[in-house]
């Protein structure tokens, strides 16, 4: 490696002296220099190093099949390593070790909770700048969602991207006799709905609905913020939080559709869905259609609108390339964003069931999951909304009030207090642990 990289510099060395001993002026020179650059960034055999910091045991060959097979047939002289995480410790031990990485691939929720703390983050505006990279291709939520996260500036592109759609179970509602579920329903109807098919029959308990509930408060319709970017007080008891919240837990003090155990348990409300096949209805992240292949009988709509914002669909849950500071090779590294992001690598995702990332994707949905053959006839187009909510303002706690959520569902929908209460003690708890590290 250092052996090639002296060679590279006496290369370059070379070409410099000769535009200067043929007069060549200093914008021709850095021209030269910046053609000499490109030639390395596309010929020159360079190892880049992928790492994601949100997912355990990803091995090598779990990211090729993913994302690096496709980069290495666009850029066959790249060699790509995926460091495999091994627990919430791996990054700080990559960091302090001086591991070089160059692409992390991860979230926006999960860049904050691993990547932001060792500031392994890198502003990229100065090569979007450089490429005459155009950011208005992207949807243009997943973009915002970056400039909050930096300030204004961009940390990474987005790759691919998901939000939360409402599965249904035809077998069940065929059984009671209950129409399906539609597109542009309200909360309240999809209430009504729930109740309906919440009963018991040849001593069975069905639910009306299970709910992966810190999935969707993610990507609330409202886009309610959890903690105050100003002055890091908790929120989660205050305004569109509030409202959020109590919307979602009512459904768990529906009678017969109440939480199975004290704490709630998002494994059991995914499995009473698909393997149980007890519970009627289903709101989960949309990408959640990947793990129906076997359950036949199956479709989907929209999430439910808020009265006042019909139309608003939840938040865009994108999954994003990040350029690490801790890369040796920045532009190398742009290249396979620019590649991952263009229509040519989007469109072909689209057809494995892939969500685009491109502005107005709807557009692109007639061939969305086309390799997939069990997505036949499925009401596809309500995988993403036509109208994605603004990204919720973040901070670099919101982990912290996530985490405090967790109790606090099984709290309310057991009755065990009052949401207010509830809520407002979850508050405190936050504020006292944002508090504590702070100090640190």
């Amino acid at each position: 490696m250092i052996a090639r990289r002296i060679a590279i510099g006496f290369i370059l060395s070379g070409v410099m002296l000769l535009l200067v001993s043929c007069g060549g002026n200093e914008s021709a020179l850095t021209k030269a220099n910046d053609v000499e650059v490109g030639k390395q960034a596309n010929n020159e055999p360079i190892e880049l190093v992928f790492y994601s910091p949100g997912s355990n045991g990803v091995t090598q060959e779990d990211f090729m099949n993913g994302l690096g097979n496709a980069i290495q047939q666009k850029f066959p002289n790249y060699k790509l390593t995926n460091i495999t995480k091994q627990n919430d410790d791996t990054l700080n031990q990559l960091v302090a070790a001086g591991q070089p990485i160059d692409i992390m691939t991860t979230s926006i929720i999960k860049s904050i909770q691993f990547m932001l703390p060792v500031n392994a983050q890198s502003d990229i505006s100065d090569l979007v700048k450089k490429n005459k990279y155009d950011l208005s291709r992207l949807e243009p939520s997943t973009v915002q969602a970056q400039q909050q996260l930096a300030n204004g500036g961009i940390y990474g592109l987005p790759s691919t991207t998901s939000s939360v759609a409402l599965f249904y179970n035809k077998d069940l509602f065929d059984k009671f006799g209950v129409a399906y579920p539609k597109d542009g329903m309200t909360w309240d109807d999809l209430y009504e709905l729930a109740k309906k098919m919440t009963r018991t029959d040849s001593g069975q308990q069905y639910k009306g609905l299970a709910i992966n509930f810190l999935k969707v408060m993610d990507l609330e319709q409202l886009s309610p913020p959890w903690v105050d970017p100003k002055t890091f007080k908790a929120l989660v008891d205050k305004g569109d939080a509030l409202r959020a919240f109590t919307n979602l837990v009512r459904f768990f003090q529906i009678p017969g559709n109440r939480l199975p155990d004290p704490k709630y348990n998002q494994g059991k409300q995914v499995n009473a869905f698909l393997k149980d096949k007890t519970a009627a209805m289903l709101l989960n992240d949309s990408g959640y259609i990947t793990k129906l292949e076997d359950l036949v009988n199956w479709d989907v709509v929209q999430v439910p609108f808020y009265k006042d914002k019909m139309g608003v669909g939840p938040q865009s849950d994108a999954n994003y390339l990040f350029v690490s500071s801790l890369s040796k090779h920045r532009d190398e590294a742009f290249k396979v964003l620019e590649y991952v992001t263009s229509e040519e690598y989007q469109k072909a995702r689209i057809r494995e069931g892939k969500f685009s990332i491109l502005k107005d994707a709807s557009k692109y949905m007639a061939d969305f999951g086309a390799d997939l053959p069990y997505l036949k006839g499925k009401n596809i187009k309500s995988l993403i909304p036509e109208k994605y909510a603004v990204p919720a303002p973040i901070t670099v706690y919101d982990a912290i009030a996530r985490d405090e959520l967790k109790d606090t569902i099984g709290d309310v929908a057991n009755g065990v207090k009052d949401v207010n209460t509830a809520l407002r003690e979850t508050a405190e708890r936050v504020d006292k642990a944002i508090a504590e590290q702070r100090k640190q």
